[in-house]
Parts: C-alpha cells; structure tokens; sequence
C-alpha cells in the first residue's frame, strides 16, 4: 500500500508526467529520425544497379567505339558501383554511416587513393551527431534519472519528514529503498516501451542482437540509479546532490570520452588517408619515366599469369599503363595496411578503456549490436578491395593481349554488395564490462546509505 501511495505523490509531483510523456515522445522523433537516415540510405543503395547500367551505357556510347582499343579507355572511365547495406538495427545507432561512405564508386585504376573518398556533409550536423535512440539513452535517460531521484532522501531530510520517521521503530532502509524504487521504476518503463515502439516500427528480429540492447540499456541505467544512490548516501542538500550528478554526467559523457579518444589518438597516430594516397600517386607517376618492362616485370611477379603478353617499349599501350596503376596500389599497401590496423588497434583500445566511462561503453556496445561502429565500415573497405582485385581479374586477360580483343561479356562481369547484416554479432563484453560498473556503483551506494541511516 506505501509503495502504492508513494507512486501516487510522486506522479502528482510538478512535471513528472509531463517529463515521462516527452521522453516518450523525443523516443518516437529518435526512432523516426533513425529510420528516415536509414532509409534514405536504402533508396540510395536500391537505385545503384539501375545507375550502373546507365552509367555503362553512357561510358560504351562514349569510349567504347574503338573494337580495336579493346576495352582499355572505357575502363580508364567506368565505374564500378558498390553497396554497403544496412543492418535492420541501424536506425538504432547510425553510428559512422553518416560519416564514412557507404556506396563507393571505384575504377579499375589504382585503388588505395579512392577508398578514401565520401560526400561532404554539414559539419555541424557531423558535429551533433544524429538524434538516434542511443543519442537519447546515452545523454538524455540519465538526466530524467537524476532529476527523479537526486532528492530521494534530502527531500524527507529538508521538509522534517525524515526525523519523524527516525522516530518510529521502523526500518528505515526499506522506507528509502520504496521511495527509490517508485522514483526510477517509471524510467525503465518507458525506455522499454519505446524499444517496444522501435521493434514494431523498424521491424526489428527478436534476436539475441535485441537482448543484447535491452540488457546493456537497462544496465546503464541501473548504473545512473546506483551512481545517484550514491550520492545521496553522501547525506548533503538536493542542491548539492543534484549539482554533484550533473557534474558527473558532464564528466562521463563528456570529459572522459574526449579525453580517452585524444590520448587514444595521441598513441596510436595515424599518416592518414592522405599518405596512402600520395604513396600511391607516387608509385603510379614514378613508373612513366621508367623502362616499360622493368613496371611489367614487378607486375607479373604478382601475375605471372600474364607473363606472356609482350608489351611495344616504344609506345604506350594499355597493359602497361594498368601495370602502372597496380604497382601504384603495391608501392601504397604497406602504407594502407598500417592506416588499417592502426584504426583496428585504436578500437581495441577504446573498447578496453571504455570501462571508465559507461557513456562511451554504451555507445561501443550497440554500435556492435547495430554493425554501425569502425569494425563494419573496416570489414566494407575489406570488402572493396576483394572485389576490386577481383575486377581487376576479370579484365586483365582481355587488357594484357594483342588483338583482336573479344568482345566483353557485361552479365558476367563481377558485382559488389555488402551487408552489415551478414556481420557476426557475439555477446559484447561490454555488457560485462558495464554490469561490473554498475553493481559496484549500486552496492557501494546502497552500503554507504545503510550506515548512513
């Protein structure tokens, strides 16, 4: 019955409905603004082989006339289009698709400086980052937390209410324990309300993907309950503890997060995308100067399969010049593989830090769950290069011949589409990770609150 009254005062309370509905409500604009970037994504994907085929067409009516050129200048300018589809949980956690490309275009020339390419987007809006569920979890669930119960015992204290209750020979811890409970119950109730909203609204799979969001979402959670129980436990005004867990939120979601990433980066740097593509520019450039058979031979090294093909030293031809292109990607691969697995190396290490900050292991673990983080856009580069070598294959025997060249077969030619779907999804250790966190927080809290009381 005193849970029940309690329940009732605290709903009367001023603006805790109306804080509850508009969580409601920012949770359905979250799940809405998620699935529109996804979507428009989709749309974008979905018209990529119709715009390969008309993109064929115009580069054949343009550059492929010349049977005798074989198809070496309409290589030189087709593209290639790739796919890198979503998975259903995305408009969850956008993560970097907003950031990273997601439907390159690639030719047959020298890969490593075109991997690197994407649209330029609105930096503020990078800056902000999308509006997804994860956003509203991490940054704006812990502030209605803390609002709901920074007062839960300096509330009683401040009104005299505490000391008639020390008055009675009653168990106090259990009286708070109510209080408490009522305050941050309603909480998780609408957190897994709007989860319910997104997975009839995006149509999520009840998958073991969804119990891992449902159980690291409600832990961080449990954590901001503990964290605020803790601070109560410290017995100080409403004032204080409120000033003390924004503090912490500013800390957690803000200082640390940044902080880790600038020394991860300071570690770990970087030559960027830059230096891979001027290693592979000067690769390419430096071999025009150079002896036609001395590029030819370092090419059939890794394709002795075209050893035979004798390329004119006294004019161009197009064997060589794709030569050309290849040791451009050769003279760039130990340059790209070290860009690769540095970026590899910072995502352990920000996974293995993350611990400090429960926001930033949030953010880590459903960016997983969605295949929105680093580790998908890396195994999409991965992707790109598979099928570029694999384009590459496809063309070579026509392109390192002497006519009379046949006639291209375009139904046969390779085709890329990639999806995060198709990514393996194990238990995230961050959810162990964040259950350690917050059960540590929580059992601090509530032991510090029974001697208190």
């Amino acid at each position: 019955m005193s849970s029940r009254l309690e329940l009732k005062n605290f709903l009367a309370g001023r603006g805790v409905v109306a804080a509850l509905v508009l969580m409601l409500a920012a949770g359905w604009l979250a799940i809405e603004h998620g699935k529109r970037t996804i979507d428009r994504q989709r749309e974008v994907l979905a018209l990529s082989p119709r715009l390969q085929e008309d993109h064929l067409r115009k580069m054949m009516a343009l550059h492929g006339g010349d049977a005798a050129d074989g198809p070496g200048n309409l290589l030189y300018y087709l593209n290639f289009f790739t796919r890198r589809e979503p998975s259903r949980f995305a408009p969850i956690a956008v993560g970097l698709r907003d950031v990273n490309p997601y439907n390159l275009k690639v030719r047959i020339l020298a890969l490593e400086g075109q991997l690197y390419d994407s649209e330029i987007g609105n930096p503020e809006a990078q800056a902000l980052g999308n509006f997804d569920l994860t956003f509203l979890l991490t940054f704006l669930y812990p502030l209605l937390i803390v609002a709901f119960t920074h007062d839960v015992l300096s509330s009683e204290q401040e009104s005299g209410t505490w000391d008639l209750i020390r008055s009675h020979p009653v168990a106090r811890l259990p009286v708070l324990l109510t209080k408490a409970a009522v305050r941050f119950l309603p909480v998780p109730a609408i957190w897994l309300a709007t989860v319910a909203a997104a997975v009839w609204r995006l149509g999520l799979p009840v998958d073991a993907r969804l119990g891992y969001l449902i159980a690291v979402s409600l832990l961080y959670l449990l954590f901001w309950f503990g964290l605020a129980m803790l601070v109560a436990a410290w017995g100080r005004s409403s004032n204080f503890n409120a000033l003390a867990l924004l503090g912490a939120w500013l800390t957690l979601t803000i200082l640390i997060p940044v902080a880790l990433n600038l020394g991860i980066a300071a570690a770990l740097p970087v030559s960027g995308a830059f230096e891979v593509a001027l290693r592979q520019r000067e690769g390419y450039h430096s071999k025009w100067d150079r002896p036609h058979q001395e590029t030819l031979q370092a090419f059939y090294a890794r394709y002795p399969e075209h050893a035979g093909y004798a390329a004119p030293s006294d004019k161009f031809s197009w064997g060589w010049y794709y030569a050309m292109q290849q040791m451009g990607d050769e003279d760039a691969r130990t340059a790209a593989l070290a860009l690769s697995e540095t970026m590899r190396q910072r995502e352990r290490w920000s996974r293995r830090l993350a611990w400090a900050a429960p926001p930033a292991l949030l953010q880590t673990a459903i960016s997983r769950i969605a295949a929105t983080g680093l580790d998908a856009h890396l195994a999409y580069v991965d992707s790109l290069r598979a099928f570029h070598e694999q384009v590459r294959r496809f063309f070579y025997p026509l392109l390192f011949r002497d006519p009379p060249i046949p006639a291209t077969d375009w139904n046969v030619a390779p085709t890329h589409r990639f999806s995060d779907e198709t990514q393996e999804v194990e238990f995230p250790e961050e959810i162990a990770i964040l259950f350690a966190v917050t059960a540590a927080a929580i059992g601090f809290g509530f032991h510090r609150l029974a001697r208190r009381l």
